[in-house]
């Protein structure tokens, strides 16, 4: 009775930072003590991997607990830290993503150290995630989990050969039922062809149904749940005492000791979940103890506790992964590189647009349309995440991921056009470390800017595919989820659909992409800076300033044209100039000047466009306005205006007009006839018409 008033009080105890009071163990034969861990979103981080923060200077300030990587050993540190008391009545659990979407020496090695290391962790059971299909269901049931001492869980999708959807284990005389789900948006994660046939239940309906078929037959008294998905509440969870979900890449707390508790430990093996529970032998009854998430430098400094065979698989998995390295796996025919500042190496400015940077906001949008059945509207991708040149030839391995060394994924997001012209805007960054930072853009993509526009208030015009930017059209932009979650303060990528999970890692499209791709050449520039006075006049010279005309590596363009062009594309006008290679202002994208007098004609369409081209590739379009005559227009027209066509354009308007007019005249002559209170009405339009010389 005393235990039952402690727990008790105990649990009505308030906590703080999302960590459960501890209840000091007071097992005795009426009441079982179990500890259950867990981990999630692994995805082969098994290697330490410490960051440190930088002053300007370039000088190590401290650490960063945050983006640290602890890896296995001081995972398993801290694990068995926590679980010391509990001795042969502590289980470690995880909830899926254990595989796929890895670092270096994971990927190369399709992530075999990584299930060996779990099995040295002794991790007992899993669920699966949507990264444990990254290679087709049929990989996952004949190579995956043969290789693992776990059982792996998928109870909404039966149909995956060597799944179970449920695991039981004794733990302290009670029977502890796991059962695993995963996301039923799986078709919209991984290659539908490789999950064909496979039907994705809801996870949530399918564990509460089996949660009570196990506690109603008594196979089971505790149920866990290990869900591969995030956002799910307490209350939506029936018959179950524990939930860890996953999939997301959050931390979640839950600050009630009450059950069911939910909880999610993150990322990678930067923290895990884990719930001291009390069982009562006689009723059941399950009270949580504590309930934490454990992560930061508890995890980091973790080290008194040595492990040799988890040490020696990870040792031998990065000397591996150096030899795989050497591997050539495509190749370039041109080189490509980083932007850079004047006198200053490759890569010294990310304000300036690059053709490297260009390629992989390509090979992301290209990585989307080949591999998911989903057609991707604009490539996006950020210098900051772009760490090395890619040089003409033979490309390896190792080259391709000292390319892109971040592991992180591509994916897409659905963004209004008005939203994407903002994350345009935000390529200048007055406050932040870099004046600028200038985006890799797919192909299809091109704009203008007015360098010396107001901040937010540069894009003149963005070109998708040949047509202008739609701003209340839904386009889909491909990209890593660092970009398109915000990263570099291109926050304007968040304001569209969720970014989707799709196991796809961005070096390893990358290296998909060149392999299709064995001829790309570098793009012209995506953005060009346009100074020009609008409207233009007709029947005069107008000056135009350009920049941005060139990449600041290899052999840049030299030739600038400038065109007027009419809807259809037919030439109005046009100039041309040499073009000033000047890198321009430090850690900016000015790179490459020119200047022409473009004469406009005396008589130009209202809808014209200048078209912007070099030598080397660029062809960006912007509309303009025009001041002076139209053609189409009266006779006459306005003043400085001959009235006259050579090709006899002009006269069509007049004879259409004529026509209509002969035929109101008709008309108004009829109403008067019959209705002689109309004749208010036949003098107005006896005054409209009198410019045609009719009456009536």
């Amino acid at each position: 009775m005393r235990n039952r008033v402690l727990c008790a009080t105990i649990a009505a105890l308030s906590v703080s930072a999302g960590v459960l009071s501890p209840v000091v163990a007071n097992a005795d034969e009426n009441t079982a003590k179990i500890s259950i861990s867990n981990i999630t979103d692994f995805h082969g981080r098994f290697a330490a991997a410490d960051q440190f923060n930088k002053d300007k200077d370039g000088n190590v300030t401290g650490r960063n607990d945050k983006k640290s990587i602890p890896g296995a050993e001081r995972l398993k540190c801290a694990i068995d830290t926590e679980a010391e008391e509990f001795g042969d009545a502590h289980i470690l659990t995880s909830s899926g993503d254990n595989i796929g979407a890895g670092p270096f020496e994971a990927m190369l090695l399709d992530d075999k150290p990584t299930i060996d290391v779990l099995n040295a962790m002794g991790l007992e059971v899993s669920a699966v995630g949507n990264h444990e299909f990254d290679k087709g269901a049929k990989d996952l049931s004949e190579r995956v989990i043969p290789d693992a001492k776990f059982p792996y869980l998928a109870a909404n999708a039966k149909s995956v050969a060597g799944t179970d959807d449920h695991f039981i284990k004794e733990i302290d005389g009670v029977k502890v039922a796991f059962i695993g789900t995963v996301t039923d948006t799986m078709p919209q994660l991984v290659s539908p062809s490789g999950i064909e046939g496979i039907k994705w239940n809801d996870p949530i309906e399918t564990t509460n149904k089996l949660a009570k078929e196990l506690k109603d037959s008594k196979k089971a008294d505790v149920v866990v749940a290990l869900v591969h998905e995030g956002g799910y509440a307490p209350d939506q969870f029936e018959n179950v005492d524990v939930a860890f979900l996953g999939h997301t890449h959050t931390v979640i707390t839950q600050d009630a000791q009450t059950t069911p508790i939910v909880l999610q430990a993150g990322q990678y093996s930067q923290g895990f979940a884990n719930v001291d529970l009390s069982i009562d032998r006689a009723t059941k009854k399950v009270t949580v103890d504590e309930a934490k998430v454990v992560e930061g430098a508890t995890l980091l400094d973790c080290t008194d506790k040595k492990y040799p065979e988890i040490a020696a698989i990870v040792d031998t998995a990065k000397a591996e992964a150096d030899e795989e390295g050497k591997k050539v796996v495509a190749s370039a025919s041109t080189d490509f590189a980083r932007g850079a500042n004047a006198g200053k190496e490759s890569g010294s400015n990310r304000g300036v647009e690059s053709s490297l940077n260009n390629l992989l906001a390509e090979a992301a949008k290209w990585s989307i349309d080949a591999n998911f059945d989903v057609k991707a509207d604009i490539g996006v991708m950020n210098a900051g995440g772009v760490r090395d040149d890619l040089p003409a030839g033979d490309i390896t391995y190792a080259d391709a991921f000292s390319v892109q060394p971040f592991g992180n994924e591509n994916t897409y997001r659905t963004l209004k056009g008005k939203d994407f012209k903002e994350a345009l805007e935000q390529q200048w960054q007055p406050n932040g470390k870099r004046p600028a930072l200038a985006l890799g853009l797919s192909n299809n993509v091109s704009y203008t800017y007015n360098p010396d526009g107001e901040q937010g208030d540069r894009i003149l015009s963005v070109t998708i595919d040949g047509k202008p930017l739609d701003p209340e059209k839904d386009y889909i932009v491909a990209g890593s989820t660092f970009l398109l979650g915000g990263g570099d303060a291109f926050t304007a990528f968040t304001k569209g659909s969720e970014p989707v999970n799709l196991g796809l890692v961005d070096v390893e499209a990358t290296i998909d992409f060149l392999k299709q791709n064995k001829d790309i050449k570098p793009r012209g520039q995506a953005g060009v800076g346009v100074k020009v006075e609008q409207p233009l006049k007709a029947g005069a010279e107008n000056p135009i300033d350009l920049t941005s005309l060139i990449y600041t590596e290899g052999n840049p363009a030299k030739k600038v044209t400038v065109k007027l062009e009419d809807a259809n594309g037919k030439e109005l006008a046009s100039a041309e100039s040499d073009i000033d290679p000047d890198f321009g202002a430090e850690n900016f994208g000015e790179a490459g000047k020119a200047s022409v007098k473009l004469a406009v004609p005396a008589k130009v369409p209202a809808d014209a466009v200048l078209r912007i081209t070099t030598d080397k590739g660029t062809d960006v379009t912007m509309p303009v306005e025009i001041e002076g005559d139209q053609e189409g227009g009266q006779e006459g027209g306005q003043e400085g205006s001959s009235g006259s066509s050579n090709d006899g354009s002009s006269a069509k308007p007049v004879l259409i007009g004529l026509g209509v007019a002969g035929l109101l005249a008709a008309l108004a002559g009829v109403i008067v006839a019959f209705v002689p209170q109309f004749a208010p009405v036949r003098d107005q339009i006896n005054a409209a018409l009198k410019d045609f010389g009719i009456q009536i």
